[in-house]
């Protein structure tokens, strides 16, 4: 149980730092020509908002809603960054939700396929958050097709930890899940 319980608490730091890094702006610094250095740092894209001042031309507002005004600065990928992320968010919850639930009921029948559940769930998540974050990544390179360290924001590198507890939390899960099916096929072959 005490694998369950640590990736349970994986699950729910790895949803309060997805969280947080989706809803802090600064995920890229983009490479853009600008008139001035000071304009320059304020350049910044995140998954909901961009704020890009580039040739006397400020783009900064809300990536979901469609305006004319920023229709030049919003990248073709965002609003499926964005879509993805308040999907991998809502299922967090969920996940959180239901992984709440088994510690409080816990019915040796049902626990091997329900803990399964849980952890295919975990590894979908994960797998959508390292989507959004590698689709960060790479659409945001120069004109060389390489990123530097300085495009990088905090809050990618939040994001990047949160894939990392989902798959560890994963990983933790198919370990009790194992540990499961162990303790109930021996307690069946003794039982006899």
């Amino acid at each position: 149980m005490a694998l369950f319980y640590v990736g349970y608490v994986l699950v729910v730091s790895s949803t309060i730092a997805f969280i947080l890094a989706i809803l802090t702006p600064r995920w890229i610094y983009p490479n853009v020509t600008s008139v001035s250095p000071s304009a320059n740092a304020s350049n910044y894209q995140g998954i909901f908002f961009v704020n890009l001042i580039a040739n006397n031309n400020t783009c900064s507002d809300w990536i979901l809603t469609y305006k004319d005004s920023i229709a030049n600065c919003r990248p073709p990928y965002a609003v499926a960054c964005a879509a993805l992320s308040i999907v991998a968010s809502s299922l967090s919850i969920i996940l959180l939700w239901l992984a709440g639930g088994y510690l409080y009921i816990r019915r040796r029948r049902l626990a091997p396929h329900f803990v399964t559940f849980l952890a295919g769930l975990t590894l979908f998540i994960f797998f959508t958050t390292a989507v959004i974050w590698i689709v960060m990544l790479t659409m945001n390179r120069d004109g060389d097709m390489k990123i530097y360290r300085d495009n990088i924001g905090f809050s990618l590198w939040i994001a990047v930890g949160a894939s990392g507890g989902y798959l560890l939390a994963f990983i933790l899960f198919v370990l009790y899940r194992i540990d499961i099916g162990h303790r109930s096929s021996s307690h069946d072959l003794y039982s006899a």
